[in-house]
């Protein structure tokens, strides 16, 4: 039948991954993924981008280079 048959697995630590996310808002899904895991919960890197996803939780990251000192002033 196909679909995501683990989501409700990680939906039941939402609370723990909300906030894992908070307190590492500028890590990569991998490492996030990491930091779940050091705590007790396994998931994917695809299955924390659904269950963001599910929540409308973006994750963009912030342009890293500084500001061009030619750019429009």
């Amino acid at each position: 039948m196909g679909g995501d048959r683990n989501s409700q697995r990680l939906e039941a630590q939402a609370v723990l991954i909300l906030r894992a996310n908070e307190e590492h808002p500028q890590s990569f899904l991998r490492e996030l993924r990491d930091v779940l895991s050091e705590r007790g919960v396994q998931a994917s890197t695809s299955s924390l981008s659904r269950f963001f996803a599910r929540h409308r939780i973006t994750r963009k990251k912030g342009l890293s280079t500084r500001p061009s000192r030619s750019g429009r002033m």
